[in-house]
């Protein structure tokens, strides 16, 4: 009887052993030494990767994740965008629910590099490769960030050279800014340099933040009813010229030589351009549908072959008004 009893109290011992062992759980499933997730321990089928713009409405941005979503779909990768809509609180929330779900790559356009590092590097504890697309985040494994004060020294030398070409050397300008988004201000202070070293004698009339069409109307019919002697406007995106655009064309007695330029060198823009008696004169083209690609790919070699952070190298041209008429395109 005593046998009996010893040998119950064995098994139900080993039985509760052989449970315990399959209710234990390896905290390590589902990454790699790199720190990558490995969709085959996590039951993923494939990679998932998420765009968080600043404002999808923009169509820089559109083109951007236009390539990135190409070149994700050839990959096998799933994507989304999520629109922040120019809210910096709204994009850090966005990174945290992408870590949440448990994503694996985040392309960020960021409003505020420093409102982000933190949360950057809580997506990287959890094995996501996080890419800066447009403006830096310093520790994001992927930087795909553009030279700012470059890109406006190009928009603001094109309008030095119809300036002195078109307006006997003197403008009178408007500036329209995004100096409300940190990461942009600098490239207002390259347009606003370039304009002044190569057209000296021209006059910065105004500097004003307008950041899309509607307000790119709305602040240029305001400043140039108190200015009418502009015949000069630059802005940071076609989107925003545009509405310079529009408000100019609504009013009567413009300078045929008047000039409106922009930069993306986007579709709208080059509509703009092709009008008749259009002032759209010219853009500077920042490639964003191969910036997306690019990105992804690079996203995709960190996670599946290198994990080493890399630069995705960014270009740029200015885009004139005559070769967007002559390309007819």
């Amino acid at each position: 009887m005593k046998k009996r009893i010893i040998m119950l109290l064995l098994i139900v011992a080993m039985i509760a052993g052989v449970m315990a062992g399959c209710g234990k759980k390896d905290t390590k499933e589902g990454t790699n030494q790199g720190g990558s997730k490995d969709t085959e321990t996590t039951g993923k089928s494939k990679l998932e990767f998420v765009y968080i713009t600043q404002d999808i409405a923009n169509p820089y941005f559109i083109a951007v994740y236009d390539g990135f979503k190409a070149k994700c779909e050839e990959l096998g990768i799933s994507t989304q965008v999520l629109d922040s809509k120019y809210d910096v609180a709204t994009q850090k929330t966005y990174v945290e629910d992408s870590i949440e779900r448990g994503v694996d790559g985040i392309m960020i356009s960021p409003l505020d590099e420093n409102a982000l590092k933190d949360v950057v590097d809580k997506a990287k504890e959890a094995g996501i490769v996080v890419a800066a697309e447009a403006q830096p985040i310093s520790n994001a494994q992927i930087d795909a960030s553009l030279d700012e004060y470059n890109i406006g020294q190009t928009i603001g030398k094109a309008a030095a050279k119809w300036i002195n070409e078109k307006l006997d050397g003197k403008g009178y300008c408007l500036l329209l800014a995004q100096d409300d988004v940190e990461a942009v201000i600098r490239r207002t202070d390259g347009i606003q340099d370039a304009i002044l070293k190569d057209a000296p004698n021209s006059v910065i009339v105004a500097r004003q933040n307008a950041s899309n069409t509607d307000l790119g109307m709305k602040v240029t019919e305001s400043v140039m009813l108190a200015h009418p002697e502009v015949n000069v406007i630059t802005a940071c995106d076609d989107y925003t010229a545009i509405g310079a655009y529009e408000a100019v064309s609504a009013m009567s007695n413009v300078d045929k030589n008047f000039y409106i330029g922009g930069c993306d060198a986007t579709d709208p823009g080059k509509e703009k351009m092709r009008e008749e008696n259009s002032v759209y004169r010219s853009s500077c083209d920042l490639f964003p549908y191969d910036a997306g690609v690019d990105i992804a790919e690079a996203m995709y070699k960190y996670l599946t072959e290198t994990q080493k952070d890399a630069v995705v190298e960014r270009k740029y041209a200015a885009v004139w008004q005559d070769d967007v008429i002559a390309a007819g395109k």
